[in-house]
């Protein structure tokens, strides 16, 4: 992109008039084969694109340029021995459904396909982007805009053949780097993995062997906590499994694991035994009966975060351990009833103290269908719970959901409850529900109504005040050419810094790092759109965000408003866009008040079939 000059922007003018125009006078379609073996095919839009931006804290720029948007895929002598796909985009402006705020991007994704159908097929990709006003997510909630750039790059072989084991590995590297709009405030990440995996069929068992090492590390930014926080680690984990069928419709398991971590908090390592048997004696009862012994159970227990890989910032206690046993049976009673009952033993050594606790119940399961009531669908148990000292409670599960329809209106709605199903560090979480449903009418033959509304909770928790709660609203009309819809989210609760530094919704936090975080954050918008003439679209969109966050006594708050148009046009192949974006966004964490950022682009560009 050519800018500040009158003679830069002369030339990137001639250049991209030139280029376009070629295009334009091209008339080419098909499928090109260049020599005898390699044959290719490449279509996409190319024009050019005149931008610029404008803000308090930053100058005025503008530019003109080349937008594309294409796709070069082909192979050579035969799809299967060698076949590729090249993606590049510049410059190209893309839209957000919830909140149009991605104003333009550039980069390139590329892959290759080696060998397919052989017995050592293979592939490599790359990929790298640019983009600019991309968000920053707080628990799934739109909360902060900035530029980002990333690249990743993957490559994988196998070895496939008749007689012997296995073999499939895959290695991989990827970065991310994200700067706050209008500031210099960066948080950065990267990752390198290495997979084997290996599977062989002997003397009646199936075994299964992997080996997996990752390295990882980060660097939040200080609008997220108050303080940069940055870690690395890296871990390796491998094991073994065999499975063989048995009688009575049986199976039987065995497995090992071993994970070794190192992380600027803790070092530690974590065996794993594992052995299951299921059976079905006869066609409507099954049981299945597993047991575990794991030297490290706090690493399950850091896990229960929701990420695969833990996060560098994760305190491992290396003093723990325990044995999990669990028996289940389930009976088909047929008509839509199934009844199911279950056992589960776990002993515990955690920080110095020996814990035990018993889980028991059962659970009733039940689906109708009919004319009458439409679709209805619940199950209902009951679960007791006892250690040595004796019964600690009853609790109740229980799930209902229904669909019906009343004349135009179409309805569904769902509920969910746990209570006591889990206990403080046996199964951690004590109590939760989530519940929702949709409402639908058709108000005439060219009109239509929506809502949906969903929210999850936490209830009883391990530590008074960890609950999370996340909430969603929208809604949305159409008529005729005319579509409107609106948005609210909201997710609030503790948090954990992630090995990506992204934040990831946990009531472990404090039970598992100190660098847990308070999170509540905020969104809510409106969209507008239309269509007229079957070729112009014109679209409109307002977000409004806002999220605090918190670690011991220090705290960051963030809000902003964000304002987009956007108009396309398109003739036969020929598409013509232009966009304007008015953003403003203050942080606790950024002196000088609010950035704003206002960014705008036109640009006339054809789709093509080059060759």
């Amino acid at each position: 992109m050519y800018q500040g000059t009158k003679a830069g922007r002369l030339l990137a003018a001639s250049m991209s008039g030139l280029v376009f125009v070629l295009l334009c006078v091209a008339s080419a379609n098909g499928q090109v084969t260049v020599g005898n073996k390699l044959k290719m095919l490449m279509n996409g839009s190319l024009g050019t694109v005149y931008s610029g931006n404008f803000g308090n804290y930053i100058g005025s720029s503008h530019s003109l340029g080349i937008g594309l948007n294409g796709t070069l895929e082909g192979y050579y002598y035969h799809p299967q021995f060698l076949s590729f796909q090249v993606r590049p985009y510049y410059d190209r402006a893309q839209s957000n459904s919830e909140s149009q705020i991605i104003t333009s991007g550039t980069g390139a994704e590329g892959s290759v396909s080696l060998f397919g159908g052989s017995h050592f097929p293979g592939s490599i990709s790359y990929g790298r982007n640019f983009d600019s006003s991309s968000e920053f997510r707080i628990a799934g909630v739109p909360s902060i805009l900035g530029d980002s750039s990333g690249s990743n790059f993957n490559v994988s072989w196998s070895a496939l053949l008749s007689g012997l084991p296995s073999l499939n590995a895959s290695y991989s590297m990827a970065d991310s780097t994200s700067t706050l709009l209008g500031t210099t405030s960066q948080s950065k990440s990267s990752s390198r993995s290495f997979n084997l995996n290996s599977s062989y069929a002997l003397g009646g068992f199936n075994l299964y062997g992997r080996l997996n090492h990752y390295d990882m590390e980060f660097l939040s930014p200080n609008f997220l906590t108050p303080e940069s926080i940055g870690g690395t680690s890296s871990s390796t984990n491998y094991g073994v499994t065999a499975t063989r069928n048995l009688p009575l419709s049986g199976s039987l398991g065995l497995g090992w694991s071993r994970t070794t971590s190192e992380s600027g908090t803790s070092d530690y390592t974590s065996d794993s035994y594992t052995a299951s048997a299921s059976f079905a004696p006869w066609r409507r009862l099954s049981v299945s009966q597993i047991a575990n012994y794991t030297t490290n159970d706090s690493v399950a227990l850091a896990r229960l975060s929701g990420d695969d890989t833990l996060s560098p910032l994760i305190n491992i206690n290396s003093n723990s351990n325990a044995v999990y046993m669990n028996t289940t049976g389930t009976l088909w009673v047929g008509r839509g009833l199934t009844v199911t009952g279950y056992l589960n033993h776990r002993v515990r050594h955690f920080q110095e103290n020996d814990l035990s606790n018993t889980q028991y119940g059962g659970t009733v399961n039940y689906q109708k269908a009919n004319n009458f009531l439409g679709f209805l669908r619940f199950s209902i148990g009951i679960v007791d719970m006892a250690t040595k000292e004796g019964n600690t409670g009853l609790g109740l599960v229980g799930n209902l959901g229904m669909t019906r329809k009343f004349g135009r209106w179409e309805t569904a709605a769902d509920v969910s409850y746990s209570q006591h199903t889990q206990t403080l560090v046996g199964f951690v979480t004590t109590s939760n529900y989530n519940y929702g449903g949709t409402l639908r009418r058709k108000l005439n033959e060219s009109t239509h109504w929506g809502a949906s509304f969903r929210e999850s909770r936490s209830g009883l928790t391990m530590q008074e005040g960890n609950n999370n709660v996340s909430d969603s609203f929208t809604t949305n009309l159409s008529w005729n050419q005319y579509s409107f819809s609106g948005n609210y989210s909201r997710s609030k609760g503790e948090a954990l810094l992630g090995a990506d530094g992204t934040l990831t919704a946990t009531p472990l936090g404090p039970m598992i790092s100190d660098y847990f975080i308070t999170f509540d954050a905020r969104s809510y918008g409106l969209y507008a759109s239309t269509q007229l003439f079957r070729m112009l679209t014109l679209s409109g969109a307002y977000t409004n965000v806002s999220s605090s966050t918190i670690r011991k006594t220090l705290g960051t708050f963030n809000n902003g408003d964000r304002l987009a148009v956007r108009l396309a046009l398109r003739m036969r192949r020929l598409y013509i866009q232009a966009g304007f974006s008015h953003a403003v966004q203050e942080s606790t964490a950024v002196s000088g008040g609010p950035r704003v950022v206002n960014s705008y682009y036109v640009s006339l560009s054809r789709w093509f079939n080059l060759f």
